[in-house]
């Protein structure tokens, strides 16, 4: 009891004031609760810095991209081994032991959250998880005392111990990346026999896992061609509940076997390009309600089957190109999907936006026009009486008088005709070499006003092309992504 005691004594001693204040009752309370304050600052002092506070600062903000899974930039984070490796072009300077300021690591994190190298990337707001102004704290004093993975919080100082206790009581969280946040969550299936995959694997048929750590499966007859027809599909039956991504293109499937493919529900993906399927096949496709992606490039498929296609609720991609689908056809199953009246809105406004550019453009080019023919008659004039110049630009002879000609509204001299004639070629290549050259000041003036109508015109465009990307781009998130070919994709007129 008696450092308690005595810790009591400079309480008191500390703050007299304070103390007439409390009640009997207050200070009874306070003996009685401050030994666990104490308790939990001396435990807090002896945690281990790297353990306990870079680790998992690294572990929420940084291993992410730099860990176990995935080394961007042949950084991993996930070891102490690894972190003091490095990563490219950083090395050994990832951490520069005693110096905060010269560590890779430092520099990278107090970049601009807008500067490409900055760490984290700025992928969103939403999703932004930069490290905090005492997390930072706890990092440049760890590497200013050595980068010692022995050090612990009582090796700090105050103001360091303060942000130390502050990240220990708040402890950074994991915010997924908007990237990782938007990846679909694979469903739980269970594993495939391998006798089964060994014999699909003897049919030519490749199969494989979709990710790591999942027994969802890829498969892709593709590489079988026309060996793999109707009867074939029948194959795959065994793998139905594991079949996420299917690849049937170029095979000799057909509309009759494209029915077999209501016994795969998981499907998300389906490749069916180069095949003689036709709009048969999509009442039987209408059925996979899972389906998000589908290429039906080059069959048969026509505006007939956009009924069908349009009870994919989940489509989020599908290739057309090189099939019977009309424009129309096209148009027609995206605004299935989308809010009609917004979508005609917006097309309304990009082809406003579209006929605004076009008249933009225009006027600004019959400026420009204008002011290069006054350019060009203000070059042919001038009010020199003599040549400006002594020696000639092409020889460096004395020129000869009678031998001249009007550049930029300056009178030049040559020696020769031979001269005088190269130079007319092209005058701006020799006006180095005539010394002291300035144009005319009403040629200059000219030039100036030309240079700012044309930043005019650039600067007009650019807000005009960001308006129709804007327009464009909710367009285009609008509904699923049709493709009717690469010169021609939907909503693009």
């Amino acid at each position: 009891m008696t450092v308690k005691l005595l810790i009591y004594n400079n309480y008191y001693l500390s703050f007299p004031n304070r103390i007439m204040r409390h009640t009997f009752f207050s200070l009874v309370l306070a003996l009685g609760i401050a030994p666990i304050f104490l308790q939990a600052e001396v435990e807090q002092s002896s945690k281990n810095i790297y353990d306990s506070l870079i680790q998992p600062i690294f572990v929420a903000k940084c291993q992410e991209c730099h860990g176990e899974q995935k080394s961007k930039g042949k950084l991993r984070l996930h070891t102490k081994k690894d972190f003091l490796i490095g990563g490219s072009g950083a090395g050994e300077d990832i951490v520069v032991k005693g110096s905060a300021i010269d560590s890779e690591l430092i520099f990278r994190i107090t970049l601009p959250k807008d500067d490409d190298e900055a760490m984290p990337p700025l992928e969103d707001a939403s999703h932004y998880n930069p490290v905090t102004a005492q997390e930072l704290d706890i990092l440049k004093a760890w590497i200013s005392l050595g980068a010692s993975f022995d050090l612990l919080v009582s090796d700090l100082d105050e103001k360091n111990k303060k942000s130390a206790n502050y990240v220990l009581e708040n402890m950074p969280k994991k915010l997924l990346s908007k990237t990782i946040a938007l990846q679909p969550k694979l469903p739980v299936v269970p594993p495939v026999s391998p006798s089964i995959l060994e014999s699909l694997s003897k049919e030519g048929i490749l199969v494989m896992p979709i990710a790591q750590n999942t027994n969802a499966l890829y498969v892709n007859a593709s590489y079988a061609g026309k060996d793999f027809d109707n009867n074939k599909i029948v194959l795959l039956e065994p793998i139905a509940k594991q079949l996420l991504w299917l690849n049937l293109a170029r095979t000799a499937i057909t509309d009759e076997g494209i029915a077999s493919l209501e016994n795969f529900p998981l499907l998300t993906r389906l490749h069916l390009e180069n095949t003689s399927i036709s709009d048969d096949a999509t009442v039987h496709l209408s059925k996979l309600s899972n389906l998000e992606y589908l290429n039906l490039y080059s069959t048969n498929i026509s505006d007939i089957s956009v009924p069908h296609l349009q009870k994919l609720v989940k489509l989020k991609k599908i290739f057309l190109w090189q099939t019977k689908m009309t424009q129309q056809g096209a148009e027609t199953l995206k605004k299935h999907f989308v809010d009609s009246k917004e979508y005609e809105s917006l097309l309304a406004q990009k082809d406003d936006l579209k006929k605004s550019f076009d008249k933009l453009v225009n006027s600004e080019d019959l400026k420009i026009r204008k002011l290069e023919e006054q350019i060009i008659k203000a070059g042919k004039l001038t009010v020199d009486i003599k040549p400006i110049n002594e020696k000639c630009p092409v020889t460096k002879k004395p020129v000869n008088e009678s031998k001249i000609s009007i550049f930029e509204g300056r009178k030049v001299g040559f020696c020769c005709d031979k001269c005088k004639n190269k130079f007319e070629l092209d005058g701006a290549v020799f006006r180095s070499k005539i010394k002291g050259f300035e144009a005319s000041s009403d040629f200059r003036s000219l030039v100036e006003n030309i240079q700012k109508v044309r930043a005019t015109k650039d600067a007009a465009i650019e807000a005009s092309q960001q308006r129709m990307r804007l327009v464009t781009g909710k367009l285009f998130k609008m509904g699923p992504q049709i493709n009717l070919g690469w010169n021609n994709p939907v909503s693009s007129k």
